[in-house]
């Protein structure tokens, strides 16, 4: 079956393979094992809404981090401001995003001089720059989205970025690929941070995408992060998606940027980012959550190491 779908499949490795829409197409299967096998019969289910997850718990002295996407920088910078006194006097944390389904870099800023080391670190990349193709149609589509997100937007920085984000596609609609100028808004590139906490483990996977993608590759600049599980989904070689709308209610998503790095060969698509210790995925992680207890494991040997 894998030859048969191996174009909607695309993927370097088993663990990246969504088999999900293959699945659909079938009516039953046949499961083997080593002693036995079965045939099991495909039922549709009705789909569950997505509910975002954005909460911060303390488990044996860490600071446990869930963020589903980066989507609401309101609801992000009101768990920090909820959570600072916890935050502030737990020294280890677990950041989970291996379900991250992206939104806007802009949300996680909030979470930034804790990740990054007291002496500081150059977050940019001068090697690899984003540009927008500013064309009439998509600046139009995009513009119009920007003042629905903006409309209900309600925190400052969140505003901020968006309303910078919109003066860049009114200043070069018309131009095709440019860069744009985020710098009132990144300021200087080299930020320091804060002396605690003084390890966090950021957990990945493929099921982490976009804005996830950016956070897991800049936090792994950091002294401070080791990054485990498995490599991100990898989507920012082409971003920033626009949608184009039609009467009879069909819609096509399109991306309108680009990474200069594509033209090196060393884009993130079908690789996505690779974390600093790989967990590789096992039927295990079925019954018992294998990255979290990796990241424990790791947490304490860095405790044993500081005494």
């Amino acid at each position: 079956m894998k030859d048969r779908h191996h174009r909607l499949l695309n993927e370097n490795h088993a663990e990246r393979e969504n088999w999900a829409p293959i699945l659909m197409l079938y009516s039953e299967g046949e499961i083997a094992d080593e002693n036995e096998s079965w045939t099991l019969q495909f039922n549709q289910y009705e789909k569950k809404p997505y509910v975002p997850t954005y909460s911060v718990e303390e488990r044996d002295g860490v600071a446990f981090i869930t963020m589903t996407d980066f989507a609401n920088p309101d609801a992000i910078v009101k768990l920090v401001e909820e959570n600072k006194q916890l935050l502030d006097m737990t020294d280890k944390w677990i950041i989970d995003v291996r379900v991250n389904y992206g939104g806007s870099d802009s949300s996680f800023h909030p979470f930034i001089p804790y990740l990054v080391p007291e002496e500081g670190i150059e977050l940019a990349d001068p090697e690899n720059t984003m540009l927008f193709n500013c064309t009439e149609a998509s600046a139009s589509r995009i513009l119009s989205e920007l003042d629905e997100v903006l409309a209900s937007t309600k925190g400052e920085q969140g505003q901020w970025f968006l309303n910078v984000f919109k003066r860049e596609w009114e200043r070069n609609r018309g131009k095709g690929f440019v860069e744009f100028d985020f710098g009132d808004i990144v300021g200087d590139t080299f930020v320091k941070g804060s002396k605690h906490p003084s390890s966090v483990i950021v957990l990945a996977d493929v099921f982490c995408g976009s804005s996830g993608d950016s956070f897991v590759e800049g936090v792994k600049k950091s002294s401070k992060v080791t990054v485990i599980g498995r490599a991100t989904m990898g989507l920012n070689d082409y971003a920033n998606l626009v949608t184009a709308r039609w009467n009879e209610g069909f819609e096509l998503m399109y991306p309108s940027s680009r990474l200069s790095r594509i033209d090196k060969r060393q884009g993130m698509t079908g690789v996505g980012i690779a974390p600093h210790v790989y967990i590789p995925w096992t039927p295990e992680h079925i019954v018992e959550d294998i990255d979290v207890k990796k990241a424990f494991e790791l947490l304490t040997r860095n405790r044993i190491m500081a005494n």
